[in-house]
């Protein structure tokens, strides 16, 4: 399928990478927060591969699956990489220790589908492992929810998630609030520069070909405030 073709044409800027890179240290740093030492980490929609990175240079195992070939093909580094139309997950249940997913619950259909995918990610896991998505918070993004991505189906705020997560029974839940470089508080502030970057200057970033239409418009979603909720099988 050829979805996030598109996505895999446009570069990014140097600066739009090691904001990515920050971003992806902080997951991490989280998921080590929560499980002091993961012995294999899943990751689903690994993009240009920032979280993999990170993975890397802590020397944590690392699998991830697309289901993009395109975006596969990008990261023929990783040596464990997967394309598969989930869920369901095409691994053993309790092979990983952490299943981790960023901006990828809030492209499932609806909360049925929603409820597969984090079902799925539950049973891949060992007892006492993590599930864990970083997605954007629906009350602050608003219609550039909507707007952002046309695959965006399923609205993520941390009350809709923790509720996820009750109904699947993870213990320890916990949310954070993100934006750009920040965790938790400092995400409060950064949403409100995200609010502030007129996106309305470059049509809300209609013209997906222009490199300050993109610059412009992925600054306002990178500071826009989003959430991390980890879960304990």
């Amino acid at each position: 399928m050829p979805f996030y073709a598109n996505f895999s044409n446009m570069q990014p800027t140097q600066t739009g990478s090691r904001m990515a890179r920050k971003i992806a240290k902080n997951q991490i740093a989280l998921i080590l927060k929560h499980h002091a030492s993961p012995r294999h980490v899943l990751e689903l929609g690994p993009g240009r591969g920032p979280f993999a990175e990170e993975c890397r240079e802590k020397n944590i195992p690392y699998t991830c699956a697309d289901i993009s070939v395109r975006m596969l093909q990008d990261l023929h580094h990783l040596s464990r990489r997967v394309q598969a139309m989930v869920p369901p997950l095409p691994f053993a249940s309790e092979s990983f220790d952490v299943a981790f997913a960023a901006n990828f619950l809030e492209h499932m259909l609806d909360f049925r589908h929603a409820y597969d995918l984090a079902d799925e990610m539950k049973r891949v896991i060992v007892p006492g492992g993590l599930v864990c998505h970083s997605v954007p918070n629906y009350i602050h993004w608003g219609a550039e929810f909507w707007n952002g991505d046309y695959t965006h189906s399923f609205p993520t705020t941390p009350r809709r998630a923790v509720q996820l997560y009750a109904d699947l029974g993870f213990r320890n839940v916990a949310v954070y609030p993100l934006s750009g470089p920040w965790v938790g508080l400092p995400a409060h502030f950064g949403n409100i520069i995200g609010k502030l970057i007129p996106a309305w200057l470059v049509n809300h970033g209609a013209a997906t070909n222009s490199r300050l239409t993109k610059a412009l418009y992925s600054a306002k979603t990178t500071f826009l405030e989003s959430f991390m909720i980890l879960g304990e099988k």
